[in-house]
Parts: structure tokens; C-alpha cells; sequence
């Protein structure tokens, strides 16, 4: 009998385990738009560009922190729209040629934790195609709700940046 329930409590204790970062949220959208990827890609690129297409940033400043022996960390502060706070995110890494970049939250009002995200421009025939992509675990909400949060983000994202394109 012992050893049955020493049985359980370890397989109970493994599928736990298992239950963490192996099974983060992810989300993934993307837009295409009728306008070259380089100059949809100098829209976009800069990673204080959010302020300019996002309609929930009313303002980015951008910081450099030196924390990683002498390279510069690219960090922006987000002023977001309707009194919802400021949200911190430092770049995590830069492809200029790949078109894209990746970042992490840092905090805000996000309901999210361990968010990592990456914007890429991709070419697509005569046009472009956006993809936010992102994995995230939910902090304050139910996951389901946390996601469909992020999901509303990044489609009122894209939308701005397929309404500023085709300006």
C-alpha cells in the first residue's frame, strides 16, 4: 500500500511539474498589407515605433540600460491609452536584415507573466505580411482570458499598422 501511494504522489508531483513554463500561453497574428516590406519594416522597426501605430500607446520613451557587460539593453516605457498605466518591455534581440525583433515584459498592466514576443515583417508577394507572435503565462486572470487580453492587443495593433501603411 505504501509504495502504491509513494507511486502517486511522485506521478502527482511529475504531472505538476510538467504543468509549468513546458505549457505557456501562446498567441499568434498577423496581418498582410499591400506595401513593400522594407517600408513597412521602417514603420514598424524602430522599437519605439509602437507609439506611432498602436492606438492603445499614447506615448514610448526610450532607455538604454547597460546590463550585460557593456551592451546597451534597449528598454521602452509605454504610456497606454485610457489611465491603464505604463508598461516597461527591454529588446531582447535585433534582426535588421530578418526584419525583426523580439522583446520582454518587464511589468505593467499587462495581465501576463514570462511574456516574450517577436514582431517580424515577412515578404508576401508584392506586399508584406506582419506577425506579432508571443508565449506567456496568465497573471491575475483565468488563461483563457489572459489570452484572449493579448489577442485584442495585438489585433488592434496590426490594424494600426495596416492603417498607417496605406497612408
Amino acid at each position: 500500500m505504501k509504495r502504491a501511494v509513494v507511486r502517486l504522489i511522485g506521478f502527482l508531483a511529475a504531472l505538476t511539474a510538467q504543468t509549468g513554463p513546458g505549457f505557456a500561453l501562446e498567441v499568434s497574428r498577423s496581418v498582410e498589407i499591400q506595401t513593400s516590406p522594407a517600408a513597412v519594416w521602417a514603420l514598424v522597426g524602430d522599437f519605439c515605433a509602437i507609439e506611432k501605430w498602436h492606438p492603445m500607446v499614447e506615448s514610448c520613451t526610450l532607455s538604454n540600460d547597460d546590463r550585460a557587460k557593456g551592451r546597451a539593453v534597449a528598454t521602452r516605457s509605454l504610456v497606454a491609452a485610457g489611465n491603464l498605466g505604463t508598461i516597461i518591455e527591454v529588446e531582447t534581440s535585433r534582426d535588421e536584415k530578418a526584419m525583426s525583433y523580439s522583446y520582454a515584459y518587464v511589468r505593467g498592466p499587462l495581465p501576463v507573466k514570462a511574456y516574450n514576443a517577436t514582431i517580424a515583417v515577412h515578404p508576401n508577394g508584392s506586399g508584406a505580411t506582419v506577425a506579432w507572435t508571443a508565449t506567456f503565462d496568465a497573471a491575475g486572470m483565468t488563461d483563457a482570458e489572459a489570452k484572449a487580453d493579448i489577442e485584442g492587443v495585438y489585433e488592434q495593433g496590426l490594424a494600426g499598422i495596416a492603417k498607417e501603411a496605406s497612408r
